[in-house]
């Protein structure tokens, strides 16, 4: 694997799949979205061993972006659909834009823990997809983190090292206000988490991102996820520091 001299890949896709080795038949670890910023750690033929953004290493394509000496500098984000109500495949939720376009908003805007829920609203009927965190796909702790983002609050991609991050914010269920997180899964391993919509209402991709409930009094609850239900977490006093 050799050194290169220039030190960044400036993703240039809509969306870029990041792989565990150079090889598009290996595990898919997570995206690179448009506009992001990655740093190269090595090349072997046409694929770029990266360090992304949220600090996982993988490796991607050459065909997804561009070396460049120096890291971009992004204006806009997008976190809206545009005026016909939908996300440009190009440009997705999450890119980190230049310029403006419909839907985007200056980066050094923070929404805040109130525009949770707002923001993965416009998010709801986007497929699943493994390693996905932008509106061309979601996995459900691609959700999560990216929405946090735009919100204002960096967190790890991973469902896991999520609830370790809000270890210290557990709260009782009744407790639990919009935007807040559901955790799901056994004692030894986290398997999904949502965002609370209030107490034991649900907003989690799973198949797509959707509305849905935990609460056993109704008729259509997700009795899976009530099975394996572990904890609930308020984000407010990480976005207070």
């Amino acid at each position: 694997m050799a050194k290169v001299r220039k030190k960044w890949f400036i993703i240039k896709a809509g969306s870029a799949q990041v792989y565990s080795h150079p090889d598009f038949n290996s595990s898919c670890i997570t995206a690179a979205i448009y506009g992001e910023a990655c740093r190269i750690l090595g090349h072997k033929d046409n694929w770029f061993k990266i360090e992304c953004e949220e600090g996982y290493t993988g490796w991607v394509n050459s065909f997804y972006g561009i070396r460049s000496l120096e890291r971009n500098k992004p204006k806009y984000l997008v976190v809206y659909p545009n005026d016909g109500g939908c996300f440009n495949s190009k440009y997705p939720f999450g890119s980190q834009m230049e310029n403006f376009i419909p839907g985007s908003m200056l980066i050094k805007k923070k929404l805040g823990s109130g525009k949770v829920i707002g923001v993965a609203t416009h998010l709801v009927g986007i497929p699943y997809k493994w390693g996905g965190k932008s509106s061309l796909g979601f996995d459900c702790s691609g959700l999560v983190q990216s929405v946090l983002k735009i919100c204002g609050l960096q967190i790890p991609r991973d469902a896991k090292d999520q609830l370790i991050f809000f270890k210290n914010d557990q709260i009782d269920f009744i407790d639990v206000k919009p935007g807040d997180l559901h955790f799901f899964g056994s004692k030894n391993k986290v398997t999904h988490v949502g965002f609370s919509t209030k107490g034991a209402g649900l907003l989690h991709a799973q198949g797509t991102v959707k509305f849905d409930s935990i609460d056993s009094s109704k008729k259509d609850h997700n009795e899976k996820l009530l099975d394996i239900y572990l904890s609930s977490h308020s984000i407010k006093r990480k976005f207070r520091k």
